[in-house]
């Protein structure tokens, strides 16, 4: 009796083990990626500018007289001027080193914009390179935030901000 006991007492003791050891690796794991993500220069970047396309734009919104672009109405309002984007979206398309040049960045930068208030989501704009252009790419960092665009009427609806940081090849 006393042998089969001890004998389901190590089995207990092997199984806590074994989930210990696990929750261990996992965590190193995480940790690891964390850390390799933080590390990476293209990482920093997406970071930087996402964070930096909600809050205003300098000095003034006029798409013509900004020197960093920014789409938020306002430093204690981060809403979305959708008229902005438009000009932005313009903008960009004349000139392709318009976009690095307002982010302050080196990397190339394309930015989609999508309406997700109806149940399929439709693209708004997109500003920088294209789809395929962000394809080809040698590296690649994504990065999607959510805010809500108001429109100059006033109506508002909520979009994903596709943020593609990448290097040509």
């Amino acid at each position: 009796m006393k042998g089969q006991y001890f004998s389901f007492d190590a089995i207990i003791a092997a199984v806590i083990f074994v989930m210990a050891l696990v929750a261990l690796l996992s965590y190193w794991h995480s940790v690891k990626s964390y850390l390799d993500y933080q590390a990476d220069p293209l990482s920093r970047e997406s970071v930087r500018i996402s964070n930096l396309l909600f809050t205003p734009p300098s000095p003034s919104p006029d798409c013509m007289e900004m020197s960093r672009l920014g789409f938020s109405l306002g430093w204690d309002d981060r809403r979305v001027n959708s008229s902005i984007v438009e000009c932005a979206s313009l903008r960009a398309g004349v000139s392709p080193n318009w976009l690095k040049q307002m982010l302050g960045t080196g990397y190339d930068v394309s930015i989609t914009v999508s309406d997700l208030s109806s149940d399929i989501p439709a693209t708004v704009a997109v500003i920088g390179g294209s789809a395929d252009d962000v394809k080809n790419a040698k590296e690649v960092v994504k990065m999607r935030r959510l805010a809500t665009v108001v429109n100059p009427d006033g109506s508002t609806y909520l979009a994903a901000f596709d943020l593609s940081i990448y290097t040509a090849q």
